[in-house]
């Protein structure tokens, strides 16, 4: 019986990286009554995606990032596909990258992920402006791009603390 339990809690404590990231997802979507916050907020299921990415490749695949997208777009009432193509394209930043990331600071890491938000928000910017036809406020962009770097050293404390209480040494995968 207590294999069976270790068979349960490994697989369970598995599925951490995709429930942690949607657990940010629904973060992201409560109202906050300020005014235009939804299309400033942080993006905080592109935070977990790629730090997932690079800390646990192996339980953050493509599939889990493009399904946390796809839920977003869904519930955020996004075009629908625009976060599954940014988060694919987060996820498979991280990856490619993950050796170099792995040994290296926070800090290393803050300005990789400053790159790969400065490089992902423009191109949903551009998208959605073409989807709408007309040029789209860049304040928004501006103002979401500092918000979620701004945000990004407490997301990473947050995931890495639950990377080590729950997952190193106790996923074998």
């Amino acid at each position: 019986m207590s294999a069976l339990l270790r068979q349960a809690s490994r697989r369970i404590r598995a599925l951490l990286p995709i429930l942690s990231s949607l657990a940010l997802v629904l973060f992201s979507l409560i109202p906050v009554g300020l005014p235009h916050f939804d299309s400033v907020g942080p993006a905080f299921a592109l935070m977990a995606v790629f730090y997932w990415s690079i800390f646990r490749s192996d339980l953050m695949t493509m599939l889990g990032a493009f399904a946390i997208g796809l839920l977003l777009d869904l519930l955020s009432g996004g075009p629908l596909g625009l976060n599954a193509l940014v988060l694919l394209l987060a996820h498979e930043l991280g990856v490619s990258q993950r050796r170099v990331f792995l040994g290296s600071s926070f800090l290393v890491n803050w300005a990789a992920f400053a790159l790969v938000i400065g490089a992902v928000l423009p191109i949903c910017w551009v998208l959605v402006s073409l989807l709408h036809w007309q040029m789209l406020p860049v304040t928004p962009l501006v103002t979401q791009l500092f918000l979620s770097l701004a945000c990004y050293p407490g997301i990473y404390w947050l995931l890495s603390r639950l990377e080590r209480r729950w997952l190193r040494a106790s996923v074998a995968v």
